[in-house]
């Protein structure tokens, strides 16, 4: 009888060491499994890409003596902010501020005010300046300006 006494016992040690060693494998599981849906939003928001700030280069308003189409004196104020694409071409623009208004102000000064009161007059006019800015460079080897869009800020024709 003792045979199988000794062998009950070291078959209950044996019973109790496979639970413990189960639970502990099964919770290390529930934990692993736990923490990785607590991340995976985390994870999803960085595989959508993060939300990228805008960037803006205010240029202070100006006034510009025109003539319109009859030959008539006419005034431009005119404020506006440029949406620029990268960090460079903000240091660019800013750095080069007073070539960028001379700039503007010699292709504004060429517009015909009449077309400039329209909406798509004042979209052409976005388009120019952007234009007038990228050539010729500001500064010697430049890369392209990222210049993304003109927003007029303050724009009144008298």
């Amino acid at each position: 009888m003792e045979k199988t006494e000794g062998g009950s016992n070291k078959l209950l040690w044996l019973m109790v060491g496979l639970v413990i060693l189960s639970v502990s494998v099964a919770s290390v599981a529930v934990y692993l499994v736990w923490e990785s849906n607590e991340n995976a939003p985390d994870e999803e928001n960085k595989a959508a890409g993060e939300r990228r700030s805008p960037i803006f280069v205010e240029i202070e308003p100006f006034t510009i003596n025109m003539t319109d189409s009859r030959g008539a004196s006419r005034l431009l104020y005119i404020g506006m902010t440029f949406k620029v694409g990268n960090e460079v071409t903000r240091d660019i623009l800013e750095e080069h501020l007073p070539q960028v208004r001379s700039r503007l102000l010699m292709r504004l000064s060429d517009e015909p005010v009449d077309e400039l009161t329209t909406t798509e007059g004042k979209r052409q006019l976005g388009d120019k300046l952007i234009a007038a800015l990228q050539d010729p460079p500001l500064t010697e080897h430049q890369p392209e300006l990222a210049l993304e869009e003109v927003l007029f800020t303050e724009f009144i024709v008298q």
